[in-house]
């Protein structure tokens, strides 16, 4: 992995030297007053020729909702005028190649926010673009015959929705006729290749019939993920011959009983079973077979495959309050050749969230309303629902400040985002603090009257990222983390990430007044923070430091070679 790093880096190399002046140079051109140009040039990093229509997009909070898009021209060069001052991110993009943002080295980490001043031009914002890798080769049945039409993905190992996974990553893609396969839009890294073909066949053997199927199957030919080859892709390498010989195993079937919460069969709805085979870069639900629920609540689902799969059922909505939505049940079920009976599912009813936005003095905050948004975090989100929120207004502040959020399933963390400017002191109900706590209502209850209470008076935290010798250094990323374990979770408003800007110099607004740890680490992968184990590790080379309300922090941090 460290080779490809390397590689990736040795592309790059070119971009870095022209990123690393200075934030404000006192050679930038004036631009017209009140007003930023920001240019640069997009090349290819296996042939160095400028590239044509790379999309470039520009976005920060200063533009609101609406980033700033163009593309660069024959000669690979672009233009974004009419920029206010502000820390932009910047990416770049073009088919065939692998999108990377402004400042970033290496594969999965955060881009480096370009700070531009005002009235000023910034030139060299430039790119360049590795090509991006694929995996190629052919998927056979056990006997070796090609097999057609046969999903097939390249899957890494990520830190996602609470815990370490396989995603999917690339250009997931199916088997042609020849059952040739090709994913494209890799990024140098260690992948499993898998095949998933929903087919089974019946066979008879010494007077025994059966029915067969293939279970999920990673390359070469192995059913079991901790056992199937780790390819490793460099940067904008083709391999090809990646060969996978489908596993076969027997079919068997799922029954059991679908009830509502009232313990009423659930009569005429749809049992869909499927694999779910997602990720933060994408996601599918591949049906793998369903059965309608009989007049007594019982269902079978015959000739299921070999895997892992979720099963779920939904009632149906509520008639004459369709804002409730409709009681659901999803469980994760495992198939491996033995008949599953007298499974349950009883669905569970939602419930929802009623708030109003607040000051300290109880007053609407003197903001847009359109800048706050109430967001929920599913602790458990396995087993949860995927249609959290699916209601027109949910987590949407109206013009009163009131705010709602339906359709919630299970424990789940409330997370409000607001704009620059602006954090959330605390969420209270009856005058209980639930701003970090999981919380859980019974189904079809509301949890009323919650109160949020922002500040304009937010804490920052700054500094400049610097080497043994204390010259400004615009490498690495800062970390920054409550001491306290308990508050290291998914989206936790007490642990974040930035990269420094061109300058070597960083910024982090908004974390809640307490005792904290800081660090500057070389390299990341962009969400990772979200893992209390990489946090952990973090501990012996981190700072210590604490915030107090409303206070502006200033945090030298000294960067280590590794």
């Amino acid at each position: 992995m460290r080779s490809l790093v390397l590689s990736l880096l040795l592309l790059a190399a070119s971009t870095l030297q022209a990123q690393q002046g200075p934030a404000r140079d006192p050679a930038q051109q004036t631009s017209r007053v009140g007003v930023s140009i920001v240019r640069g040039l997009v090349i290819a990093g296996d042939t160095g020729r400028p590239l044509r229509r790379a999309r470039i997009t520009l976005s920060s909070p200063d533009l609101g909702r609406e980033p700033r898009v163009t593309s660069t021209g024959v000669d690979g060069r672009f233009e974004i005028t009419d920029l206010p001052a502000g820390r932009y991110n910047v990416r770049a993009e073009r088919s065939g190649y692998l999108t990377l943002r402004y400042g970033q080295t290496r594969p999965l980490e955060q881009g480096r926010p370009l700070d531009v001043a005002e009235r000023a031009t910034i030139e060299k914002v430039d790119f360049t673009l590795p090509r991006a890798g694929v995996i190629a080769g052919r998927v056979v049945d056990e006997f070796g015959d090609p097999v057609a039409d046969v999903p097939v993905f390249a899957m890494r190992t990520a830190y996602w929705q609470g815990r370490r996974r396989t995603v999917p990553s690339g250009n997931p893609t199916r088997t042609d006729d020849a059952g040739m396969y090709r994913i494209s839009g890799l990024m140098p890294g260690t992948y499993q290749v898998m095949a998933v073909l929903r087919e089974t066949w019946t066979v008879r053997e010494r007077g025994v019939e059966q029915t067969l199927g293939y279970a999920p199957t990673y390359s070469p030919g192995i059913a079991t993920i901790a056992e199937a080859t780790r390819i490793t892709l460099g940067v904008g390498q083709q391999l090809n011959a990646v060969d996978v010989s489908l596993v076969a195993g027997r079919a068997a079937s799922i029954s059991g009983t679908a009830i509502d919460a009232g313990g009423r069969p659930l009569a005429g709805r749809t049992v869909a079973l499927g694999r779910e085979i997602a990720g933060p870069d994408s996601g599918s639900f591949m049906a793998a077979g369903n059965a309608t629920v009989a007049g007594d609540g019982s269902f079978a689902i015959k000739v299921v495959p070999p895997g892992q799969y979720k099963i779920r059922v939904q009632a149906a909505t509520p008639s004459g309050n369709p804002t409730t939505g409709p009681e659901m049940i999803v469980m994760p079920i495992a198939i491996d050749g033995i008949d599953l009976t007298n499974v349950t599912l009883a669905t569970l009813p939602p419930w929802s969230v009623a708030a109003r936005l607040v000051t300290d003095a109880g007053a609407p905050p003197a903001a847009r309303f359109d800048g706050f948004a109430l967001e929920v975090v599913p602790v458990e989100p396995d087993v949860t629902p995927d249609v959290q929120g699916r209601g027109a207004d949910d987590g949407r502040v109206q013009n009163d400040w009131t705010v709602r959020f339906s359709r919630i399933f299970g424990a789940a963390r409330l997370h409000v985002r607001t704009p620059d400017g602006w954090w959330v002191r605390s969420m209270l109900r009856d005058g209980v603090d639930i701003t970090d706590a999981p919380t859980e209502m019974r189904g079809g209850e509301e949890l009323s009257d919650v109160r949020i209470v922002v500040n304009d008076h937010p804490t920052r935290v700054r500094g400049q990222v610097v080497d043994a010798k204390g010259a400004p250094m615009a490498v690495g990323t800062v970390v920054v983390f409550a001491r306290d374990p308990q508050k290291w979770f998914e989206q936790s408003r007490w642990v974040r990430a930035v990269r420094p800007d061109q300058a070597g110099n960083y910024v982090i607004d908004g974390l809640p007044p307490g005792d904290y740890f800081a660090a500057v680490i070389d390299y990341v992968e962009d969400g990772m923070w979200n893992d209390p184990a990489f946090v952990e590790s973090l501990h012996e080379r981190a700072e210590p430091f604490a915030l107090t309300e409303g206070e502006s922090h200033t945090l030298t941090l000294k960067y280590v070679t590794p």
